[in-house]
């Protein structure tokens, strides 16, 4: 085996690669990877061939700031065979070697790791455990199947608002460009003043839906009442999974539920596309009432998903590195 940079020409075989493994996600795809570069981030893509065939890699990002450089980060990744120990190491060896010469480079003095698995592979017992996640954890995972399957998973009170936001004649509309951006941001920005979030700039999901709506990896919702936006969501589809990553709705139309039956329509439409689970993308631990996202975890919670904890990041330190950053600093 070994280990080498990935071109333009291997961005078919890596995502069907990183679509298929288990513990990735879109933050390892080719397309995400070309949106953080046109947001400002240094990408490394690094694949492990056997052969000629490509069975492991990762997606490393990295930001240079006036504060230093950021850790070598792998959201949803690095991408190894999980299911096979002794070729996961191996791979992750290899892996490992690469990026220390990269920490050498570059400076940074912590690679974090973060694929979405729910057990910790012994081969990993020299990483920490991160001070924060990119990947929000816990989340639910909602199960996507026929209507009446959907519907029955969901609370009773889920299935009710469903209706009622039919009822009351809510419309959703969706796209893969930037047609619906302006509407679906001012609505983001509401939600994040009434909640106290930092939020991202118009020109983030411009350049979001630039990167990944050609490729139908991202679409914009729109729920409306009366001609009048009422929620909006931006919605990734990868591999077995789609995703919810930002929302917003109107303060002045709850009682519409018009965000109920946006969700369900995403939800049909990952069913469509053949994916198997929707991601609602973070909620609170059940033991912290205070936390962030108790806000709106109830909310999510209606759609009948399963509560799942994935290990989180974990940090791999080069201590080479530390210590040239911590003399830096004296």
């Amino acid at each position: 085996m070994k280990i080498t940079g990935l071109k333009k020409e291997h961005f078919r075989v890596w995502n069907a690669l990183a679509a298929s493994t288990e513990g990735s996600g879109f933050m390892q795809s080719w397309e995400w990877s070309e949106f953080k570069e046109a947001e400002g981030a240094k990408v490394e893509r690094l694949g492990v061939f056997d052969g000629g065939k490509l069975l492991a890699g990762a997606m490393v990002y990295r930001v240079e700031t006036t504060f230093g450089v950021s850790p070598l980060a792998m959201p949803h990744g690095p991408v190894l065979p999980w299911n096979d120990a002794g070729k996961a190491e191996a791979c992750f060896n290899l892996l490992k070697k690469k990026l220390a010469a990269l920490a050498e480079r570059t400076g940074s003095p912590v690679a974090r790791l973060e694929p979405f698995i729910f057990s910790r592979p012994p081969f990993l017992d020299g990483a920490l455990r991160a001070p924060l996640d990119l990947v929000p954890t816990p989340t639910l995972l909602v199960r996507l199947g026929g209507d009446e399957e959907m519907l029955a998973a969901m609370t009773q009170k889920g299935r009710y608002n469903v209706r009622l936001a039919e009822r009351k004649g809510v419309e959703v509309v969706s796209t893969p460009g930037n047609d619906l951006t302006g509407d679906f941001h001012e609505l983001f920005e509401l939600t994040c003043m009434r909640h106290s979030f930092s939020g991202e700039p118009v020109g983030f999901f411009t350049r979001l839906l630039e990167a990944l709506g050609p490729a139908g990896m991202a679409r914009v919702y729109l729920a409306t009442y009366r001609g009048m936006p009422a929620a909006a969501a931006a919605a990734v589809f990868f591999g077995g999974k789609a995703t919810y990553l930002y929302g917003g709705t109107s303060p002045f139309l709850r009682h519409t539920m018009a965000s109920y039956v946006m969700h369900w329509r995403i939800m049909r439409d990952a069913r469509d596309r053949g994916l198997g689970l929707y991601d609602m993308y973070g909620v609170a631990p059940t033991d912290k009432p205070h936390h962030p996202y108790a806000k709106f975890s109830a909310f999510k919670a209606r759609f009948g998903g399963a509560l799942v904890r994935p290990i989180g990041a974990q940090d791999l330190y080069f201590y080479p590195q530390l210590a040239k950053t911590l003399v830096s600093k004296l």
